[in-house]
């Protein structure tokens, strides 16, 4: 999977992600219910995800997609968001799921 194929749109009412199949997904921000940064392996390398979950799907963003730093940037300002625990995300060396931020 070539991450930076995919493409991180954000505005105020939305996050949009184009992927290299012409497939786009997106969640709005008010749907938004919980962030998850998930750490897979991927052959020999890890591959990490960020997991925005609405009510009833999920949009999953490769850390490696084009603008992926302004949606880290965005969901660092979610009134809760555990900073910590992202930080602790991205130097996992196992596959695991961190939860960042939940709507309370």
């Amino acid at each position: 999977m070539e991450e930076e194929n995919y493409i991180v749109e954000i505005s105020d009412k939305e996050i949009r992600c184009h992927r290299p199949d012409g497939t786009l997904d997106s969640l709005s921000w008010k749907n938004l219910v919980r962030v998850e940064v998930v750490v897979t392996h991927d052959g020999d390398l890890p591959g990490t995800f960020f997991a925005l979950h609405g009510p009833t799907a999920a949009l999953v963003v490769p850390e490696g997609a084009m603008n992926a730093d302004e949606l880290s940037e965005r969901l660092f300002t979610l009134e809760g968001f555990d900073a910590d625990t992202f930080v602790d995300s991205m130097s996992a060396q196992k596959p695991q799921t961190f939860l960042c931020w939940q709507r309370k």
